[in-house]
């Protein structure tokens, strides 16, 4: 155990000095710097906007189309002129949105006709801020249609209500999960069970992707730099050289991945609710209820399955570096790994692969670093057997590649091994 110690701190001080630190911390900054320029942003949005408004028609329809757009996050400035001066007038105010009401508005409206409102938009520039203006505004042209249709139906059905007429049909979501049925809306409850296990997949990708690339070019290095040499004429079992380089690669992943998740939480935070999906407290009770919610005990299964994860790819990578020459062909060497993480990473995102054809399924059940993206969802619905399962695989996937790499460790094949591309070329006789 103590040389297994010694081997993981020879690791850990190679790995985490100042040099390969510097760029992590650097994209750190970049993400704190980037999220903190969000949420200023998002703070300007979210202020109350001018808009310009042309009242044509000075009616009460008219006016109640102003009192529609009027409201906490949207100023109305009245105003008179064609629409060149109506323009002039916004850039000079700073304004972005200027709308024109038509002289015919109540005319039209009380005849079940259509008008046709004009809303410029004075564009500066492209953003995500810049759009959700803009729904913003068509929001309350919506609400504003639904006066008008509403008065509309109140006129010509008296007694009705308008409502009812508006909308005859209406529907009471329910959701059936495991037999057990509560109100609330599928597509809501789906986005609030997303965002529990939204950072998994991200968390796995960065761990095993970081850790691959330091032990391969650490066994890389030391080919290249002939320790490796020396390492294997001390009197250490081979094997627990391996578990050493490993676990030490591990702990640096770790750190360096834990700068990641707090600038990445710091990121995402600043993206807003926008991000989110819009759930009220009965959409979270009913999560609840269909016992959708992960828990303490939840959240340590996945740790497992994430641990076992990192500890395929790195008994992986440690096997693939071993025919590596040096540091920079070491780092390519692990180019097959980097593609079995991405393959369930793209199909987890855009199939269900309970739906999914066999084949699909077979490639999805083959690769070992898909079960961490099946596991949050088998838990929620009870699939222990596919939690356990993927446990037993990584296990004895990660103890193969263990004891092929120390087999190698063992003999001195770990120091000639190389990839070799085409054929070998003939060696001419002398004679």
């Amino acid at each position: 155990m103590r040389v297994i110690v010694n081997i993981i701190l020879k690791e850990a001080r190679e790995l985490l000095t100042l040099q390969a630190l510097t760029p992590f911390v650097a994209m750190m900054v970049v993400f704190v710097f980037i999220g903190r320029a969000i949420r200023g942003e998002r703070a300007k949005s979210s202020r109350p906007q001018s808009v310009i408004v042309a009242d044509n028609d000075r009616t009460v329809t008219s006016q109640g189309v102003l009192e529609a757009l009027q409201s906490e996050r949207t100023t109305v400035i009245p105003a008179e002129g064609d629409i060149d001066q109506l323009l002039a007038l916004a850039k000079d105010a700073g304004v972005t949105w200027v709308v024109v009401i038509p002289e015919s508005l109540e005319h039209r409206v009380e005849a079940f006709e259509t008008a046709d409102i004009h809303v410029y938009n004075v564009v500066t520039g492209f953003s995500i801020t810049q759009m959700e203006k803009g729904i913003r505004l068509k929001a309350l042209f919506d609400r504003a249609n639904q006066r008008l249709a509403q008065a509309n139906l109140a006129r010509a059905y008296p007694g009705a209500r308008p409502e009812n007429i508006q909308d005859p049909l209406r529907t009471s979501d329910f959701v059936v999960v495991r037999d057990k049925v509560v109100r609330g809306s599928a597509e809501v409850l789906s986005g609030l069970v997303m965002s529990q296990t939204f950072m998994i997949p991200i968390v796995l990708l960065m761990v095993l992707i970081y850790s691959s690339q330091m032990i391969a070019a650490s066994i890389g290095q030391e080919k290249e730099n002939k320790t490796l040499e020396t390492l294997l004429t001390v009197p250490i079992n081979r094997t627990s050289i391996v578990i050493g380089k490993m676990v030490g690669a591990a702990l640096v992943a770790l750190v360096v991945s834990g700068i990641f998740m707090i600038a990445m939480v710091y990121w995402t935070g600043s993206l807003g609710a926008e991000m989110s999906t819009p759930a009220g407290t009965a959409d979270t009770s009913a999560l609840a209820q269909l016992g959708l919610s992960l828990g303490p005990q939840s959240y340590l299964l996945l740790a497992i399955g994430l641990f076992l994860a990192v500890l395929c790819g790195l008994s992986l990578a440690t096997l693939l570096a071993i025919f590596a020459d040096d540091a920079k062909s070491a780092q390519m060497s692990v180019t097959p790994l980097m593609m079995l993480v991405m393959i369930p990473y793209f199909l987890g995102i855009f199939l269900n692969i309970d739906a999914a054809s066999l084949p699909l399924k077979m490639l999805m059940y083959a690769i070992p670093f898909s079960y961490p993206f099946l596991m949050p969802k088998a838990i929620m619905f009870g699939n222990y057997s596919l939690v356990f399962a993927g446990y037993g695989y990584m296990a004895l996937f990660a103890t193969g590649c263990i004891f092929v790499a120390a087999r190698l460790f063992s003999t001195d094949r770990v120091l000639t091994a190389k990839l070799r591309w085409g054929k070998r070329q003939p060696v001419k006789s002398l004679e």
